[in-house]
């Protein structure tokens, strides 16, 4: 079996969570603002992260795109950002000692969960390209990451086909069990991107027990490696129809879990066949350290 490879958790919820002022991810631009006002704070959460066990820790670009710069008139900071975010993540390595792998974001580009916002592929893939090539050259991982629509994935992906990289994509459950924010089924989404080169397929950005569910789909679909990172509460699955609104379906089912819990749940995903686990909103470097005590017992 693959080496289980343990991942970070989350950036943008992990700088609320220690004081720093992280606005609105629906318009404004959330995590980036601290690239330019609280540098110092994303290194100490990079470097926790580490200390906890972390084998690779994705540089603080999630937010960092053409349309969500453009709220706060900072679209001709696109290039100094993404690589300020890297170059913030490579010294936090450097200052470990220890031997880190380097992931970098392909996120959505305008707001997350939402794929009525998504832009028409030709747009998509002129921004996602300029991304990319950014990104290449200065990172291990790119990841294609909370993906609300097969239509992004396919324009995310399609950009790092030729990649030195290696190349995974995560698909988000965002308030409903194995259906993506679009309506598509995990199945439907990875249907649409089969012909692409990926090197690992992900569910990320749900609650841990949508993640759990997600992973038992995606390991029927592909040989490849699998894996997930989800938020630190479960969901009350329910049979009532979805909404168009997956952050308010998320938050009228969520029941906050601790680093135990969430760890229990990783543990499920393991033995479903995962060997990529980490976290993602309200994951703390507590609950990498759980994850690992968990996965060694």
């Amino acid at each position: 079996m693959n080496q289980i490879i343990i991942g970070d958790g989350g950036m943008g919820t992990e700088l609320a969570l220690r004081g720093v002022k992280v606005p609105s991810h629906e318009d404004n631009i959330w995590s980036a603002l601290s690239l330019i006002e609280n540098a110092s704070v994303i290194k100490q959460i990079h470097l926790d992260f580490i200390d906890a066990g972390a084998e690779f820790i994705i540089a603080n670009n999630y937010a960092v795109t053409q349309p969500i710069l453009k709220r706060a008139n900072l679209s001709n900071r696109l290039e100094e950002l993404t690589l300020k975010s890297i170059e913030i993540a490579t010294e936090a390595i450097r200052e470990s000692k220890k031997e880190v792998m380097l992931a970098a974001s392909l996120p959505p580009l305008e707001t997350s969960y939402r794929p009525d916002m998504i832009l028409d592929r030709t747009s998509m893939d002129t921004m996602y390209s300029e991304l990319a090539e950014i990104l290449e050259g200065n990172v291990d991982i790119i990841i294609c990451e909370t993906m609300s629509h097969s239509k992004e994935a396919m324009s995310a992906l399609s950009s790092i086909q030729n990649s030195k990289s290696e190349k995974w994509l995560g698909w988000t459950v965002y308030g409903h069990q194995n259906t993506l924010p679009s309506g598509e089924t995990i199945t439907e989404a990875f249907n649409a991107i089969s012909d692409l080169n990926c090197d690992a397929y992900l569910i990320n950005c749900g609650g841990a027990n949508l993640i759990t569910e997600g992973i038992k789909e995606l390991k029927t679909l592909t040989n490849a490696r699998i894996g997930g990172y989800g938020n630190s509460e479960k969901i009350e699955i329910s049979r009532k129809d979805r909404t168009n609104k997956p952050e308010e379906d998320h938050w009228a089912a969520a029941s906050a879990i601790d680093e135990k819990e969430y760890a229990r749940e990783v543990q499920i995903w393991v033995e479903e066949g995962a060997t990529i686990v980490a976290g993602c909103c309200r994951t703390r470097p507590s609950h990498i350290e759980e994850i690992i005590k968990t996965l060694n017992t």
